[in-house]
């Protein structure tokens, strides 16, 4: 387990071992998704999810 301090503008350090197992790079999108009381931290997928579309018009 990696620790990270929250820092006082409310950012995180990803540990490089971390950042390096998951192939994230300067400018890559992080999920965080809360699971039963606890952060999960996720590389995010690059798919539109439908919510993200909604109030969109179709022309």
């Amino acid at each position: 387990m990696k620790l990270s301090t929250i820092s006082s503008k409310g950012q995180i350090t990803v540990p490089k071992r971390i950042r390096d197992m998951l192939n994230l790079n300067e400018g890559d999108q992080i999920a965080f998704i809360l699971e039963n009381g606890n952060i999960v931290v996720r590389k995010a997928n690059v798919r539109i999810h439908i919510e993200d579309l909604e109030g969109l018009a179709i022309e």
